[in-house]
């Protein structure tokens, strides 16, 4: 295949901005004839959206949908080495569906390109989610206005799987819903919060949801996590009030440009391996490619801004307290459109990596360092599914290659038909026949502002690493919490609580009954100690903190306890009276709250 013969993805911005100017108006407009096209179709046709979106998670399908001692129903590859390249195949056919629909053969799926930069209010900013992407209704060119078919999904069929029908069950004709709107509806209290959450945002006087507000506190969220600054506090005013110091900046974007660097395939591709690469690597932390797609997810999805960001919107303290998007857990993310236009980019990511690796071709899972005279310590994490569960189609005792077959997708190859392979995707050009028409993930609107701001930013020098300690956060047993969460974690020195840094964590409503996700149940997170000095870290007293969903307030309660044990035995070793904690970390005085006196994580500096 040459490369005249490629098709292009485009970002889904460039092609609106090409619509609105006139410049181009067929593109944008076929695709959104595509989209309401698959949408409309019945769930027993193969190129209908309910049938594509549905196979990220619900509905179930397979031996999944029975056999839940052994399998999960969803089919989605999540914490190893087929997160990638499942997802890219994924993409691939949901493509094709919507190249099949008359007079768009020339679709091309865009992606969203989230760390597109622009000047607002005289500060560099991201543009957040594209219009085109929450707009409720899009207008062609011969005046005909559609519900916009990339805002939402209303379900043709309900969601009420036997595992999840008592929590998580969406009834015929439910649409689908992003923050700070909750679409949580499976139970009488549920329905009955969601409500109350809902309301909130209604237009004055009517039961109509204000579009408007809930988009633009949509954007702040997103803006928040790409932009992850955060204010440290230089100490605790009357009251427990944090004082401003300083800023910290992280967040999705930092965690995209970390994650191209990533040291080798295996590690770059999914959380579990990134976990156990920091743990044997603390000088060198990496980000996982999976990590920040899932924070996409959250902030989409319901999941408040690890620390809400004073320089987004004048509604940066806003919270929304009961939130729960369907990105924001694996059973629906698939069935909001939006998903698509993420993982488009996060694929775009994906070849960039290959492309500044020289992975174009092949795909080596092989770690540095793990060599053959540890095998003791057996597969590296991520590579298997030995002694756990995996999703529809795969064996319990299974080990993962890019040769494993990547259920359901099918393709046929001399006249027979198979399952796709990650080794038939390595190469997005000369395999699968397109490219993406930009590799960078610094791009912004071009404007004179812009330039001259992104220009000052790289004059900026990061500030010199003071520690190259590392904290170290395991035992966290994921199976008590429902939904999505983010682990956050501070240290107190000298009576000033400083936030650490947050690992997000995309999971599902009830793990209990995903039998893909007891692969990985005990979540780890490593966090850097750099900004601070060793003196510091040796006088620091570490707290965890979990933030995710309402129904969870019991069991992060029994964080916030044990926190506070940590803490006082700390200070006792030290001979330092206990008595201003409360007012230093506002935990009150307790003991591990488990029945068997554990606590529900472990902190480890090295």
């Amino acid at each position: 295949m040459t490369t005249t013969q490629l098709r292009v993805r485009r970002s889904i911005q460039d092609i609106y901005n090409d619509f609105k100017s006139g410049e181009d108006t067929t593109t944008l407009e076929k695709l959104m004839v595509a989209w309401q096209y698959i949408k409309a179709l019945p769930p027993s046709d193969p190129n209908s959206f309910m049938t594509l979106g549905g196979f990220h998670g619900e509905p179930f399908a397979g031996r999944g949908s029975y056999d839940t001692a052994n399998y999960w129903g969803g089919y989605c590859n999540h914490g190893n080495i087929l997160f990638p390249t499942w997802h890219r195949i994924y993409l691939y056919k949901l493509e094709k569906a919507l190249q099949s629909v008359p007079g768009c053969e020339s679709v091309m799926l865009p992606y969203w390109d989230q760390t597109y930069k622009i000047v607002k209010n005289g500060k560099l900013t991201y543009l957040g989610v594209p219009s085109i992407l929450t707009d409720e209704y899009f207008t062609f060119t011969d005046g005909a206005t559609i519900p916009n078919p990339l805002k939402s999904f209303t379900l043709p069929m309900a969601l009420q799987d036997s595992e999840e029908a008592n929590f998580y069950a969406k009834p015929n004709g439910y649409e689908t819903v992003r923050y700070p709107l909750s679409g949580l509806v499976g139970t009488t209290p549920d329905r009955a919060a969601t409500e109350v959450n809902n309301s909130a945002y209604y237009i004055p006087g009517t039961t109509v949801i204000d579009n408007n507000l809930t988009t633009s506190l949509l954007n702040a969220n997103v803006i928040g996590w790409l932009n992850g600054t955060v204010d440290e506090p230089t100490g605790l005013a009357p009251g427990g009030a944090d004082i401003p110091l300083s800023k910290i900046i992280g967040g999705i974007d930092k965690n995209y440009h970390t994650s191209l660097e990533a040291p080798c395939y295996t590690v770059f591709s999914n959380a579990t391996s990134q976990g156990q690469w920091n743990k044997d690597h603390p000088t060198a932390l990496t980000q996982a490619l999976e990590s920040p797609h899932g924070e996409i997810h959250l902030a989409v999805g319901g999941i408040n801004t690890p620390f809400q960001d004073a320089d987004t919107t004048p509604s940066i303290q806003f919270i929304a307290a009961d939130a729960n998007g369907d990105m924001g857990e694996n059973e629906t993310a698939g069935l909001d459109p939006i998903f698509f236009f993420h993982h488009c980019n996060v694929d775009r990511i994906f070849w960039i990596w290959q492309t500044n690796h020289r992975s174009t071709d092949k795909l080596d899972i092989t770690v540095p360092g793990w060599s053959d005279s540890e095998i003791a310590r057996g597969p590296y994490p991520g590579t298997n599914n030995i002694g756990n569960q995996p999703p529809v189609g795969y064996e319990p005792q299974e080990q993962l290659t890019m040769d494993s077959p990547l259920y359901p997708f099918k393709l046929v190859g001399n006249g027979t038909e198979r399952h796709y392979r990650s080794s038939d995707a390595f190469n997005i050009e000369t395999q699968l026949g397109f490219k993406y028409d930009n590799l960078s993930i610094d791009n912004n609107d071009g404007t004179a502002d812009t330039l001259a701001a992104v220009a000052a930013i790289a004059k900026l020098s990061a500030p010199e690493p003071k520690s190259d300690k590392v904290l170290i956060v395991s035992g966290i047993n994921r199976a008590n919490i429902n939904g999505s969460f983010v682990i956050m974690a501070y240290a107190t020195i000298n009576g000033i609580r400083h936030f650490v840094g947050s690992e997000s964590v995309l999971s599902r409503w009830k793990v209990t009954a995903c039998r893909n996700c007891m692969t990985h149940l005990e979540v780890s997170a490593t966090f850097s100690l750099s900004q601070f000095s060793e003196e510091e870290v040796s006088k620091a007293i570490f707290d965890i903190q979990i933030k995710g969903r309402k129904h969870n307030d019991a069991e992060f309660a029994k964080f916030t306890l044990a926190n506070h044990a940590n803490v006082v035995k700390y200070l006792s070793a030290q001979g330092t009276s206990v008595a201003p904690l409360a007012q230093m970390t506002n935990l009150a005085v307790a003991t591990p709250p488990t029945a068997t006196g554990k606590t529900p994580f472990k902190l480890e500096v090295i």
